[in-house]
């Protein structure tokens, strides 16, 4: 009820807020542009109808919220709470900035002589952008005081779990801005260095460049300012930022969006000269126009790909790197490596298939032709070679390292990545796609000559390019399955080596159902561990084919690495002692017993205690956190939902581009 009531009184104290603070800027912007008139009544009403209401609705409702988090130390420190203040200073942040670029623009335009575009948001004077820039303010200003003030709180009261959710809340606003802010600083520079090389626009030049030139100062001043606190933050080793998956989230999302734009832009800018290179006329316009475009995206991608990979070093340096953090950069490596395979394999199919073409054709087409489509194929196959090569030779040499070389840890982990499995069976199966479609195609235009079909005019151009898809397709899926096969192989015997020295103490009692479940489990799972199973009593013992409890067994259970049972046979009169003296990791099954009920656990059958138990040991021996399996935590999901977003948009767009080429 208390999350309830909380999340009503914020949304309805946010909207009601952000409602009137526009209400009051219209006021205010109708009084400065036209007065109050008699045909502004309409405008007037509407404007003080929506104050009029809202105002003792948001007045009411915060001050309620206000009093509550007075009384209660639980609503202060709420995340609902938090997450009002930042949502209310995010709303205000994007008109505050807004405003400020159409200021800056406008002085600009005055300075350089420009002209102002007539339509909105272009045609207010300063004086309306000047009303939105101060109410915004102060709304702003007053939320950020009651955060400083909750902050206050938090350090007096100690309260380390809030005090760490509310930086999180606080670290996710000022990587919006941060965001916010690059996105602007890109738009500018691309679109002002584009307008200076091609010294041509559908507008005045002066109009033009007063526009960018506001939105790079304006983007650089909110990029700066929210970027550098959060260096300061990860350069004082806070803990928090350190470990933060944002961050990594944010700079492997920066490196992937600049390097995209700065590669293919240079694809094209190649493309352009190989077909130039190769005899293609030449536009009426100055070379340097006609490459402005890519020559403008190569620049500023290459300078911010640069830049936040060099973050992403000095982080490296200063902080290690957590799981979560790793499973971001694999997300990245095998993101580019993706990417940059399906451009080499489109670049060198689209090569083959071009020289197919020239040699069945009549001589009378030429090469002339074919010309701008080899020159795309080849600048495709030359730039997609590195972009592919360069990230996944780390990956797969890490891969690849042998259980008792240096790094095995290493390897193993990127060996049983869910992000690294991904990329190989994505390609195993678009390859075997690949192959089955060409070479179905051919069987069937086969089968219909047999029959008595005509072939087509051109039956021998298509089997070839038929062909050449085939061959791709068959090299691509052997490639990526002896991988698959290779990190197989390397697993197992990793797996055997470590488990070979595991110790696992099975106990049960009563009638043994959870430990025939735990034994079954671990020997399907992890083959090769020394398993002990013992009995509390004789039915137990004789369940698990083991030895029941005695004085001598307790040196096994002393020598243990792990422990594996129920609560109340690990806590037995006779067990507790041995198991309280041993140093194993215990894994301890809620099992429910008589008036005895785990609090905030769910209930569950013993197979499912026994999967979760031996799930625990398999976190152990990977180095991880020990913790339920099949369950993900919100920064997992942003994780996987943004790797899956980014993967699904450059899909989208390298097989519409394929589909448009072809």
């Amino acid at each position: 009820m208390l999350t309830v009531r909380r999340i009503y009184l914020y949304l309805v104290a946010a909207i009601s807020l952000i409602g009137l603070t526009w209400a009051v800027i219209g006021l205010a912007r109708l009084i400065l542009s036209e007065g109050i008139g008699q045909g502004q009544i309409i405008g007037l009403a509407s404007a003080l109808a929506i104050i009029i209401v809202g105002l003792p609705i948001y007045v009411f409702h915060w001050l309620m919220a206000q009093r509550l988090a007075g009384q209660a130390e639980a609503e202060r420190g709420a995340l609902i709470r938090r997450l009002y203040f930042y949502a209310i200073m995010g709303a205000g942040a994007a008109p505050i900035v807004s405003n400020i670029y159409r200021l800056v623009d406008n002085g600009l335009l005055a300075l350089l002589g420009g002209t102002r575009l007539p339509y909105y948001p272009y045609d207010l004077t300063s004086g309306e952008h000047l009303a939105a820039l101060l109410i915004w303010s102060v709304v702003w200003l007053y939320t950020w005081r009651q955060v400083q003030a909750d902050d206050r709180w938090l350090e007096a009261q100690a309260a380390a779990d809030g005090s760490i959710m509310h930086q999180g809340v606080r670290r996710l606003y000022r990587l919006a801005l941060s965001l916010a802010g690059l996105v602007m600083i890109g738009w500018g520079a691309i679109g002002l260095l584009q307008t200076l090389l091609s010294l041509a626009s559908t507008f005045p030049l002066s109009t033009a460049v007063a526009n960018l030139s506001a939105k790079l100062l304006v983007g650089g001043a909110v990029w700066v300012s929210q970027w550098s606190l959060l260096q300061r933050t990860f350069f004082s080793a806070d803990p928090g930022e350190e470990r933060s998956v944002l961050r990594k989230l944010y700079l492997y999302l920066a490196v992937f969006v600049f390097s995209t734009l700065a590669i293919s832009s240079a694809a094209l800018l190649l493309a352009r000269l190989i077909e130039l290179a190769l005899g293609g006329e030449p536009s009426g316009e100055p070379l340097l126009s006609q490459l402005s475009d890519p020559l403008s995206l190569i620049v500023v991608g290459g300078l911010f790909w640069a830049y936040h990979w060099r973050v992403l070093q000095q982080d490296a340096r200063q902080a290690p790197e957590g799981p979560r953090q790793a499973g971001v950069r694999r997300i990245y490596i095998y993101l580019v490596a993706a990417m940059g395979l399906l451009v080499l394999v489109t670049g060198v199919g689209g090569l083959l298939s071009q020289l197919v073409d020239l040699l069945t054709t009549p001589a009378t087409i030429g090469f002339a032709y074919y010309r701008e489509q080899v020159a795309l194929f080849a600048a495709m196959t030359i730039v997609g070679l590195p972009v592919w090569f360069v990230p996944w030779r780390p990956a797969q040499g890490l891969a690849l390292t042998f259980p008792d070389e240096a790094g095995g840890t290493g390897a193993a982990e990127e060996r049983r990545s869910t992000v690294r499995k991904i990329y190989l069976y994505f390609f195993v199966l678009v390859a075997a796609l690949g192959f089955f479609g060409s070479v179905g195609w051919f069987v069937f235009h086969i089968l219909t000559a047999l029959l008595g079909a005509d072939l087509p005019d051109d039956f021998s151009t298509q089997v070839l390019d038929a062909l050449v898809i085939a061959l791709l397709a068959a090299g691509v899926w052997l490639y990526h399955w002896f991988a698959i096969r290779q990190d197989g192989r390397l697993e197992q015997q990793d797996q055997a080596r470590r488990l070979s020295d595991i110790s696992v103490v099975v106990i049960d009692g009563e009638e043994g159902k959870l430990g025939q479940s735990i034994l079954q489990h671990l020997r399907h799972d992890l083959p090769g561990l020394q398993l002990q199973s013992i009995g509390v009593t004789p039915q137990a013992a004789t369940a698990m084919a083991g030895q029941p409890f005695s004085a001598a067994v307790q040196p096994i259970i002393r020598q243990a690495d792990y422990i594996i049972g129920s609560w109340h046979a690990l806590t037995a009169q006779e067990v507790a002692p041995a198991i309280t003296t041993s140093n194993a990791v215990k894994l301890v099954a809620p099992l429910p017993a008589q008036n005895w009920v785990w609090a905030g656990v769910r209930p569950h059958s013993p197979d499912y205690y026994a999967r979760q138990a031996v799930t625990g040991v398999k976190q152990a021996l990977a180095g991880e956190e020990i913790k339920p399996g099949g369950e993900l935590d919100w920064s997992t999901l942003l994780i996987i939902l943004g790797g899956s977003l980014l993967f699904l948009i450059i899909s989208g767009s390298l097989i519409a581009l394929i589909g448009s080429l072809l």
